[in-house]
């Protein structure tokens, strides 16, 4: 690594990726919110967003499962900014995304060209349109400007979500008995099926896991909610919103949540050096040790060591997908090279549940190499590369959404994952390209000063 000169705020790493060294998520000076504020454009942002957090489970009947109402709210929104003026290509990802399209495209040729039964063109588009928006970006004052303002709006809808799962989980514990109300009042076409919404905390169980109200899955209101916590902490946050979202996180009984604040807590203790790794281990210890005096330890210590049972939500999650991968790419080379063609994982996780009863989510590696091989994995982790990681605002919130994305979540064409990334990072990345940051792509040649007429006569 290697320092500029006169810049003590920002490290440039080998790859010309600026990471800022503090941890926090500073709130611009007043003049330059002048500069860059745009009302508008933070209004339409958080439209979108609040969709995003509490529209996830609304589907527009179309296809077989219905298309994730979150996708064409966002298309529309995206197009709006861009006619505005407010989005604009970026130069970097716009040419990671090409490539990247365009080998998933030729991958998906060759599974056509092969046959293959599973393969699915509309899966292939789905892929293209849907991450088309990651190839455009705010300008750099506005993304500043605009970026601590969203982080601060989606903590306080992250509060609201935390409120509605406690008083969901809270109203249970008190006699009353679970019901699923989005799914009372919006007609079963309009809401994504094939999601865990409704789950007891054990099997026979009367009491059933938090997911808000409005999350797809327990899991998904967990991951959300650890987000927003983590969000809330690069603010700089108060002690009763982290006692919020802890709680809510508890009321979901589930594990995805848990590893993301501890992901995250490694990558702030890499920013924050021993001090707070050591504050945050004895913050650790005090509340194992409080929730060891509840009736939720047992639970919690089961869903522990679930990985290794078989047919539990934790192997399902993060081993059989793994397995069934490497088994399937590693008895024939052209599979590993080409994949099996677009949307074959998502018939083969239907295969799997109608033979056994259980259900199996590919996270977004598994589907991706399982679908369009090494060639087209490959392509697409470089385009992920370029929206995560260059020119990011925060290394921490970089890691955490990566870990979010490619890791819990089987987000590969899921927009209620892979948007929030969108809303909440990657418009908010700096463009890196040299015509992006005001520097010429190559050498200016100079031209000779023209002369006047008057300076021509005095020649002559």
């Amino acid at each position: 690594m290697a320092y500029r000169p006169g810049s003590a705020s920002e490290m440039v790493t080998t790859l010309t990726t600026r990471i800022p060294r503090t941890w926090v998520i500073p709130t611009p000076e007043p003049a330059e919110r002048d500069t860059g504020a745009d009302a508008a454009t933070l209004r339409l942002l958080t439209i979108l967003l609040a969709c995003e957090l509490f529209l996830q489970r609304l589907v527009v009947p179309a296809g077989g499962t219905g298309v994730p109402m979150i996708m064409p709210i966002t298309l529309v929104g995206t197009i709006m900014l861009v006619r505005r003026g407010q989005l604009r290509t970026n130069l970097v990802r716009s040419r990671a995304y090409l490539i990247a399209m365009a080998a998933c495209v030729l991958v998906a040729f060759v599974s056509f060209a092969r046959g293959e039964q599973n393969a699915s063109l509309n899966s292939l588009l789905l892929l293209v349109v849907s991450y088309a928006p990651f190839a455009l970006g705010l300008g750099r004052a506005q993304a500043r400007v605009l970026l601590p303002r969203m982080l601060d709006r989606f903590v306080t809808m992250a509060l609201i979500l935390a409120a509605l799962a406690v008083a969901q989980f809270g109203l249970q514990l008190v006699g009353v008995h679970y019901v699923d109300l989005l799914g009372k009042i919006v007609p079963s076409s309009f809401l994504a099926q094939n999601f865990n919404t409704s789950y007891p905390v054990q099997y026979g169980s009367g009491l059933y896991k938090s997911n808000a109200f409005v999350g797809l899955e327990p899991s998904y209101a967990s991951q959300f909610l650890a987000a927003g916590l983590i969000v809330s902490v690069l603010r700089r946050t108060r002690v009763w919103r982290i006692t919020l979202f802890l709680a809510a996180i508890l009321s979901t009984v589930s594990g995805t949540g848990i590893l993301l604040i501890a992901f995250a807590s490694v990558l702030l203790a890499v920013h924050k050096g021993v001090r707070f790794t050591l504050t945050a281990l004895a913050v650790l210890v005090v509340l194992v040790g409080a929730l060891s005096l509840t009736p939720a330890a047992k639970i919690f210590a089961s869903r522990a060591t679930e990985t290794k049972s078989s047919g539990s939500s934790g192997n399902l999650r993060f081993v059989t997908p793994y397995v069934r991968t490497y088994d399937n790419l590693s008895a024939n080379p052209e599979r590993a090279l080409f994949g099996n063609g677009p949307g074959w994982s998502d018939r083969d996780s239907q295969a799997f549940t109608a033979r056994t009863g259980l259900p199996l989510n590919y996270a977004l590696l598994p589907k991706l190499l399982l679908e369009y091989g090494l060639i087209g994995g490959i392509g697409f982790l470089v385009f992920m590369a370029a929206v995560f990681i260059r020119g990011s605002p925060s290394f921490v919130l970089t890691g955490t959404m990566l870990f979010f994305y490619v890791v819990l979540s089987s987000s590969l064409l899921n927009p209620v994952v892979g948007y929030l990334v969108l809303l909440l990072l990657s418009w908010f990345c700096e463009d890196q390209h040299p015509l992006a940051a005001g520097r010429p792509a190559q050498r200016q040649l100079r031209l000779p000063a023209q002369r006047d007429l008057a300076d021509l006569a005095g020649y002559r």
